[in-house]
């Protein structure tokens, strides 16, 4: 009779709560004898919010699982005090920093002070999910954090899209560049005045909702950097062998077309070259590395990098190497080992790779490292090195001392026109030469001592009378 006395003078919210705690002690004792584990995880108070929603989100990337707040790590069971919005704020708290927003389940047992509060977390069925801008997955009775391939991996897995076909809510049909899209037009083959949006459709640059996607930016608008900011392409050239001192820089920004032709220009500019005599008035200008092997290499760099680094694709030129750097390591189906034999394509943005197919910039997908092998064996250079150091892939073209050797500097567009201007004439002299190509005296004695000093021609008389002919 007291008891029951005891319970009818209890408010309706104690009742409930005495009702409960009674109904769910089995439930209790079987959580407090077990130990953390890959499902289960103990918080002391709600003042561990931030590692409560970092729980959340490593459990439904994973298998799923239970938070226990107000359980000691050691499995004592020490309780938390429930107020009138407790668990309506805590599944705000965990509903605003997730993404995709989560909504597990929340129960509590016990009264008063002495309350655990139990999270119920499913699986969520897109992978990875956030926290606080950042990834999780649980692993045994922690949490880690997952590196950004393999929250690719993940997505590409659970949504079935790759990173340049995700949409890209910040861009629209008038950021599109006409020079871009033209230029692309024009390498493809296509008609140039062909309608735009046909155009985005058939290179699947649209989602089933019309929104455009991430590759849309980088192929077909002059700044891509503002809406990637590591989507751009940076060239060196270093003095000696190490990167301690530049001799020339250079950041390109423009659309990926553009940024491939501005690194083979650089290449062009900061690399060696050999003039091979092939006719009584013509030659053949042999460049250090192999334009193939360079075009393939940053191609590859452009097409397969993790646009979700931050780093950039990197030319670093040295006195005996180039390097093409690209940000990213190699997806999990193909080791090192492979690249040096045919092997199948795995591109990790397949609707860049696409398009640079259908640019004819690309043959056939997977061939890329064998051609770039085969080039620089016709070249005479040795196998190019493929290795992954510091999360960057790197492609290492080594020159012999021997080449070192045979090769001189660039030569500037006025000494390579000079050159066929003596060919076609048969000789020249200083005077003619500075009209010819309007310098200055000095500089012209300068241009046909460096022709002279590469073999290009030869001295004939002294003096006056000194002329200049093609050898």
């Amino acid at each position: 009779m007291f008891i029951l006395y005891d319970v009818w003078v209890l408010s309706k919210r104690q009742f409930y709560l005495q009702l409960l705690s009674r109904l769910n002690m089995s439930c209790i004792i079987r959580i407090m004898t077990a130990s953390e584990s890959q499902f289960l995880e103990y918080k002391t108070s709600l003042g561990e919010i931030k590692s409560i929603v970092e729980s959340v989100a490593a459990f439904a990337t994973s298998q799923g699982g239970t938070i226990c707040v107000g359980i000691a790590p050691d499995g004592k069971r020490v309780g938390v005090q429930l107020g009138r919005t407790t668990l309506e704020d805590l599944a705000r708290d965990i509903k605003i920093n997730t993404e995709p927003q989560q909504y597990p389940s929340i129960t509590f047992e016990g009264i008063d002070n002495n309350v655990v509060i139990n999270v119920q977390v499913d699986a969520s069925p897109i992978k990875p999910v956030f926290a606080y801008g950042k990834s999780f997955i649980r692993v045994g009775r922690s949490n880690q954090q997952l590196s950004r391939d393999e929250i690719m991996r993940l997505m590409e897995q659970t949504t079935g899209h790759t990173w340049d076909a995700m949409p890209l809510a910040d861009l629209s049909i008038n950021d599109l560049s006409t020079n871009a899209i033209h230029d692309f037009l024009k390498r493809a083959g296509l008609y140039v005045d062909n309608d735009i949006n046909t155009m985005l459709r058939n290179l699947a640059m649209l989602t089933s909702q019309g929104q455009l996607v991430n590759a849309v930016a980088l192929l077909f608008t002059d700044n891509p950097h503002y809406f990637f900011p590591q989507a751009q392409l940076q060239c060196a050239r270093f003095a000696g062998t190490t990167s301690l001192q530049f001799i020339d820089e250079a950041t390109y920004s423009g659309s990926i077309f553009t940024q491939l032709d501005s690194a083979l220009q650089f290449i062009t500019r900061n690399t060696k070259q050999a003039i091979k005599i092939t006719g009584k008035l013509e030659h053949e200008v042999i460049p250090e590395y192999p334009v193939d092997a360079m075009r393939e290499a940053i191609i590859n760099a452009i097409c397969h990098r993790n646009y979700t680094e931050p780093g950039m694709v990197q030319v670093r030129i040295y006195d005996n190497r180039l390097e093409v750097w690209n940000p990213g390591s190699l997806p999990p189906e193909l080791s090192i080992e492979q690249l040096y034999h045919e092997h199948s394509s795995h591109p990790r943005n397949p609707r860049l790779a696409g398009v640079f197919h259908r640019a004819k910039l690309v043959e056939k997908w997977g061939t890329g490292t064998t051609r770039i092998i085969n080039a620089c064996r016709t070249h005479g250079l040795t196998t190019p090195d493929f290795v992954i150091e510091s999360g960057m892939f790197i492609v290492r073209f080594t020159v012999s001392t021997q080449l070192i050797n045979a090769f001189e500097e660039p030569l500037n567009n006025r000494l390579q026109k000079a050159i066929t201007f003596i060919f076609e004439k048969g000789s020249i002299n200083v005077d003619e030469y500075q009209t010819e190509f309007n310098v200055s005296r000095r500089q012209a004695q300068r241009d046909l001592k460096q022709l002279v000093q590469n073999g290009s021609i030869i001295v004939d008389g002294k003096g006056p009378t000194t002329r200049y002919i093609a050898k």
